[in-house]
């Protein structure tokens, strides 16, 4: 199991949020996944054997969005 850090672009309403999630949550790699509506960073727990943090950016760009993935040192002391 792994943790990714993404940051969701162009999210304008709470809809837009709960709409990646619903999405994103329908694949069997990912295990647990929230998004703050009004950041856009989401927290993703994952299944590395099932979906690829690629894979990931893929789910989220099916809804319409563009997103980044943070590596461990774009966040450390951060969070």
């Amino acid at each position: 199991m792994k943790r990714a850090v993404v940051k969701v672009d162009w999210l304008f309403h709470s809809t837009d949020s709960l709409a990646v999630e619903k999405h994103c949550r329908m694949h069997p790699g990912v295990r647990f996944l929230e998004i703050s509506p009004v950041s856009g960073v989401a927290i993703i727990e994952y299944d590395e054997s099932l979906i690829t943090a690629e894979g990931i950016q893929h789910l989220v760009a099916e809804c319409g969005y563009h997103c980044r993935v943070f590596s461990p040192q774009d966040i450390r002391g951060r969070v």
